[in-house]
């Protein structure tokens, strides 16, 4: 996504504004971008209007409704107008440092000590936690609630697993006297 944005500030450097009218705060211009095709210089043109009060622009290629990237006939008119600092309505969510992705809830591992299965079964608790909280907590209240279930839920976790160390460690120490009483007889 950065590689386009990038990208299209290069191309900013290609074009040309043609301010056409003007009614009221409303301009209306052409942005000509030159381009190479085949060696041969070719220009496009793009109608951009530009609203000189609340400073937005719209143009006719929609790279910003498609993509919600500022298309470079776009920055330059921005340019040509001398705005420094875009509107809000131009900066995406996913852009926001502090918006929450679902991709940063699910571990990524390359230990080859855990199977593929467990990875699986990993990302998929993660998933359906992410989805539970981001359904139901809203308030303090229903964070509370999910707070006590997963506290639970931990809870019961480690009974189990002592549970289960207690038979593996009984397992072995049964074995160990088999082992024992199977020498003394030989």
């Amino acid at each position: 996504m950065f590689r386009d944005v990038q990208e299209q500030f290069l191309k900013k450097g290609d074009c040309i504004v043609k301010v056409l009218s003007r009614e009221g705060d409303m301009y209306s211009m052409v942005v000509g971008q030159q381009k190479l095709i085949s060696d041969k210089p070719i220009v496009d043109t793009y109608r951009v209007s530009f609203d000189s009060v609340v400073r937005e622009c719209h143009c006719e290629c929609i790279l910003f409704q498609s993509k919600a990237i500022l298309c470079c006939h776009m920055l330059s008119a921005f340019a040509y107008f001398e705005v420094n600092e875009v509107s809000t309505c131009y900066i995406s969510s996913r852009w926001n440092k502090n918006v929450k992705r679902k991709h940063t809830y699910i571990k990524s591992c390359h230990d080859v000590n855990h199977s593929d299965e467990s990875n699986n079964l990993y990302r998929g608790l993660c998933n359906h936690f992410f989805n539970v909280a981001q359904d139901f907590v809203r308030n303090i209240e229903e964070a509370s609630i999910l707070h006590s279930a997963m506290d639970g839920a931990q809870t019961t976790l480690h009974d189990h697993r002592a549970s289960k160390d207690q038979s593996f460690h009984q397992g072995s120490t049964d074995q160990k006297k088999t082992w024992r009483r199977f020498g003394q007889d030989n």
